[in-house]
């Protein structure tokens, strides 16, 4: 047997003698179709990603510190960190989301067509608010704050470019630091979570057979 059958053969026998849940699934059009602890796993990623704030803030050459609001993270507030504050509630709001889902599956299997819809309804909404969203302001906020990397003239440069300085004091009092703990902390939690539905959801499925 190929290697490339591989794949449709998992999907056919989804389709023929899955889950309600399984079928639907592997049945609907959808450009995220990774499973839950999988997503779960690139959330977790995403919030790593964010916790990398700190550290680039750090290393800030000296002449970029006339765009900052101030040199030391643990108290500097930039406008742009909210981008990134953005993106990671949408992570942890999309995870809460995911692991509720496969609660709501495993409390009241078997499903039925409607639940499972309902099921993956959620599941669907869950990925794109967090992988799509979430992570697309994840991603502009790592840019952004490289752009302080290149020192004052890449930050210059940038300023009379779009008119305007990414690194203005937010006056939300959010700091550097304290995002970038937050990500990390949510990036741990989120990565066993994804462990531990990973393991449950391979037991739920032995036991159900």
């Amino acid at each position: 047997m190929s290697t490339d059958s591989q794949p449709d053969d998992t999907i056919a026998q989804a389709i023929i003698s899955g889950t309600t849940y399984e079928r639907l699934r592997y049945e609907r059009h959808s450009y995220l179709r990774q499973t839950v602890p999988r997503t779960l796993a690139l959330q977790s990623a995403l919030l790593g990603a964010l916790a990398l704030l700190l550290p680039i803030y750090g290393l800030y050459p000296d002449s970029t510190a006339a765009f900052l609001p101030s040199i030391d993270p643990a108290i500097a507030s930039p406008k742009v960190l909210l981008l990134g504050l953005f993106g990671g509630a949408l992570q942890l709001f999309g995870a809460t989301l995911l692991v509720g889902s496969v609660l709501y599956r495993v409390r009241l299997a078997p499903l039925t067509e409607r639940q499972a819809h309902a099921a993956l309804n959620a599941e669907d909404f869950a990925r794109y608010v967090g992988l799509g969203t979430g992570g697309l302001a994840i991603v502009l906020s790592l840019c952004l704050f490289a752009v302080g990397l290149g020192g004052g003239d890449a930050v210059s440069a940038y300023v009379a470019f779009t008119g305007r300085n990414p690194f203005v004091d937010s006056g939300f009092g959010l700091s550097v630091g304290a995002v970038s703990l937050f990500a990390f902390v949510a990036s741990v939690t989120v990565f066993y979570a994804s462990r531990y539905l990973l393991v449950h959801l391979a037991l739920f499925h032995r036991n159900s057979e």
